[in-house]
C-alpha cells in the first residue's frame, strides 16, 4: 500500500509541475506573433488536448490518493480540490473565448483575455 501511495504521489506531483509548465508554454503560444491566423489557431488547437490530459491526470491521481488515504479530509485537501475546480472552470471559459475569437476573428482581444486568465 505504501509503494502505491508513493508512486501515485510522485505521479500527481509531476503532473502538477507539468501542468504549470504547460500553462506557461500556453501563455507564450497565445502572446506570440504569428504571420497568419491559421498558424495561431493550429498551434492552440494542437496544444489544448495535451493540457487537458494533464489536468485529467491530476484529477485521477488525486482521487486515487484520496482513496488510498481512506477519504480523510483536511483544509489542504479542500484547497487543492477548489483550486483544481477553479483552474478547470478557467480552462472552459478560455476555450469558449477562443471559439468566439475564432468566429469573430478578433484575436487581439483573445490575447488580452488569455493573458489575464493565465496570470489569475
Amino acid at each position: 500500500m505504501d509503494k502505491s501511495y508513493e508512486f501515485f504521489l510522485a505521479l500527481h506531483l509531476y503532473s502538477l509541475y507539468a501542468s504549470g509548465f504547460l500553462m506557461f508554454f500556453y501563455l507564450v503560444l497565445t502572446q506570440g506573433n504569428f504571420k497568419t491566423e491559421f498558424i495561431f489557431i493550429r498551434r492552440i488547437r494542437l496544444f489544448l488536448p495535451i493540457y487537458y490530459v494533464f489536468l485529467a491526470l491530476m484529477l485521477f491521481t488525486g482521487s486515487l490518493l484520496l482513496a488510498i488515504k481512506q477519504f480523510q479530509t483536511h483544509l489542504n485537501l479542500w484547497l487543492m480540490i477548489f483550486s483544481w475546480i477553479f483552474i478547470f472552470a478557467l480552462a472552459i471559459f478560455h476555450f469558449i473565448q477562443f471559439k468566439k475569437a475564432r468566429r469573430l476573428r478578433r484575436y487581439i482581444t483573445f490575447r488580452r483575455i488569455s493573458f489575464m486568465i493565465l496570470f489569475c
